[in-house]
Parts: C-alpha cells; structure tokens; sequence
C-alpha cells in the first residue's frame, strides 16, 4: 500500500495549491487600484461561465444524478444528496448573511464536497493502481490542476482579499481532498464519490443563483423562492426518469 503521507503530499501538490495559486490569482487582480469596469465585468463573466461549466462537470461526476437508470433506490438517493446541497447553501447564507464575504463562503463550501469526492477517487485509485508515471496518467494530472486552478480562480469572486482569507478559503475548498484521499487509500469505495459529487452539484447551484442574483431577477430571500427552483429541477428531472424507463 501507498504511504498515506506521499499520498498527502501527492493531492496536496496537485489539489491544494492550484486552488490556492488560482484564488491569489484573482485576488491581485481584485486590488483596486487596479480595478476598472472593463476589467470588472470580464473577471465575474468568465467566472459565471467557469461555474457553469463546473456545474455540467460536478452532475456528470455524480453519475447524472442516476438519471439513465431509471427510478431505483440509486437514483433517487443522489437526487435526495442534490437537494440537500442546494438547500444546505441557502440555510447557511442566511445564518450568515453578516458575514462580509458569503457569497465566497458558499462556493468554497460547494467546492469542498467535490473535493472530497475526488480526494476518495485519487485514493482508491491509489490503493488499487499504485503511483505511476505515464503520459496518459501525465495528461490526467495536468486536466485535474487546470480544473483546480479554474475552481480557485472564481472563488474570490470581485472581492479583494487579506493573506489569512485566501488561506481560509483555499482550505476550506481544499482540505477535504486529503481527508477524502485518505478514506479512498483504506478501502472506501469509489462509488460513493457520487454521492458528495451530487451534494457539490446541489451546493454549486446555489452559489451560481445566489452570484448571479444582482439585477433581482432571480430571488433566494425566503424558502418558498427555493422550493419553486427546486420544484423546476425535479420536473425536468423526473421527465428525465420517465424518458430511461
């Protein structure tokens, strides 16, 4: 078996200090004296659309919520783990809402579950495979950092951050790899990776609705502005299980 301290050193070389690098990366560029509208409004675009890609890639890495399985215990289980990331995210900005940087807080905390999801995966793949160099693990590596470093680049958000706050966020999202990289090493089964990728995916929703919320179009004030947009996903979802039967 892997060393569990190379393997730390391992998530955290390839994890934890792109998402670091990326966060430090927007912040400089967050400073004021450097801020200008142009600049502005292109940083928080690319990280709308950073996001929703994100997003596309967190319901694809928790197996679709299930939806081509059909109705079974399985899929429903992931669309429950979906529910309760969005719904924890609204629960949380709204004990929060004194806190200065909340919408921060809530992508790292979405950030986090698919961290830990992926921190399981590295170490079952570890614990089967081993430690290898290889163009094609090489390649893999470089994908997984470039989606570090982007994860990191939107956290800030428009907001310019102190040192201790970019160190929080950055272990806020990025601690869980490791202890999730443990779990994977000593035997947790990969497959209930999904079940944090769903809880991510959910979490993820809410912090795009609630980044993207300023022209008042899109309200998250009161639970019943959550129930209606949970209400259109599980429709859509639903109309997705009956189409896989």
């Amino acid at each position: 078996m892997t060393d569990p301290l190379t393997l730390i050193g391992l998530v955290i070389v390839i994890g934890i200090l792109p998402t670091f690098i990326g966060i430090y990366f927007r912040v400089l560029n967050n400073r004021p004296k450097f801020e200008n509208e142009i600049t502005k409004s292109a940083l928080n675009n690319i990280s709308l659309g950073i996001m929703f890609a994100l997003f596309i890639d967190f319901i694809v890495n928790s197996s679709q919520l299930g939806i081509n399985l059909g109705l079974n215990i399985y899929s429903v289980t992931l669309l429950l783990c979906f529910i309760f990331g969005f719904t924890l995210l609204f629960l949380i900005s709204t004990f929060t809402s004194n806190f200065s940087y909340v919408p921060i807080l809530l992508l790292s905390l979405s950030f986090s579950f698919h961290s830990f999801a992926e921190g399981i995966i590295i170490g079952y793949d570890v614990n089967s495979l081993g430690i290898s160099v290889s163009i094609p693990r090489g390649i893999q590596t470089t994908s997984f950092i470039i989606h570090k470093l982007a994860e990191g680049f939107v956290i800030p958000l428009f907001y310019y951050l102190s040192f201790p706050y970019v160190a929080l966020f950055t272990l806020i999202s990025g601690l869980p790899i490791i202890i999730g990289s443990v779990f994977g090493l000593y035997g947790l089964p990969g497959i209930l990776s999904s079940i944090f990728f769903s809880i991510s995916s959910g979490a993820l929703l809410f912090a795009i609705i609630d980044y993207s919320k300023k022209d008042n179009q899109i309200m998250t004030r009161n639970i019943y502005d959550v129930i209606f947009i949970l209400c259109g996903f599980v429709l859509i979802y639903i109309a997705g299980l009956l189409h896989s039967i």
